[in-house]
């Protein structure tokens, strides 16, 4: 038992080192005026295409910049236009709030000043 113990530890040596990586989503790239947003969006196509801009030094950044998921307090404004939704992320670090697109760190946060509503149950009030 004991010869056989270094030959399986050498076979599931590579499974059990490290798990694989999870993927990275893009950044989140929000911007304080909506309008900057949406032409930065509608410039660089995607996400990851505007995070590609946000890098380069040399680059008009349009008040735009990436944003940190644990920087977030929750939604301070939502608006829709042209069919998209576009929600407004309050920051600890700032009082002016940044414009992304609607969902783009997941499910909805809960808007400031408002709990998070249980679902109800059938049949109860």
């Amino acid at each position: 038992m004991r010869a056989a113990l270094p030959l399986l530890l050498c076979l599931a040596g590579p499974a059990l080192a490290e798990p694989a990586p999870a993927k990275r989503s893009p950044p989140v790239i929000g911007c304080a005026s909506l309008a900057n947003y949406r032409l930065l969006m509608r410039q660089t196509g995607d996400a990851a295409g505007a995070a590609a801009l946000i890098a380069d030094p040399k680059a008009d950044h349009l008040g735009c910049g990436a944003i940190a998921p644990e920087s977030v307090t929750g939604i301070s404004d939502h608006v829709a236009l042209e069919g998209q939704a576009y929600d407004c992320l309050g920051l600890q670090s700032t009082g002016v709030c940044q414009w992304v697109t609607a969902g783009a760190l997941g499910p909805a946060a809960p808007r400031k000043g408002e709990a998070a509503k249980a679902p109800r149950e059938k049949g109860r009030p």
